[in-house]
């Protein structure tokens, strides 16, 4: 079958609707594709604020806290070394107690 001028004109036409066709598609799809990849963008972005906000809340409530822990372990380190200055004196003037025994009980005899 001999292929005329106009057959093969017909056919590039063809082609060439076919490639504008499928480019007016890729446009289509790339333009949904950044509208997809922009509101993701935001979606992130607002995370991302978010969790600034949240550790910036964070790092305030760490400050107002601590220094009540200082405070709660200073006292505790005071009645802690209290309790042990107190334990030696007693066991100083139980061991004195202990020794003297026999004097103590003279006094009130």
């Amino acid at each position: 079958m001999p292929e005329t001028i106009a057959s093969q004109v017909a056919a590039l036409t063809a082609i060439l609707q076919r490639m504008e066709q499928r480019a007016d598609e890729d446009r289509k799809a790339l333009a949904h594709d950044r509208a997809n990849a922009e509101m993701t963008r935001y979606a992130v972005s607002a995370a991302l604020v978010d969790i600034g906000h949240s550790q910036a809340a964070m790092v305030r409530r760490l400050n107002k806290i601590e220094p009540i822990t200082d405070l709660v372990t200073s006292v505790r380190s005071k009645v802690v070394g209290g309790v042990m200055v107190l334990g030696v004196l007693g066991g100083i003037a139980w061991g004195g107690v202990l020794f003297f025994k026999e004097v103590i009980v003279g006094w009130f005899q």
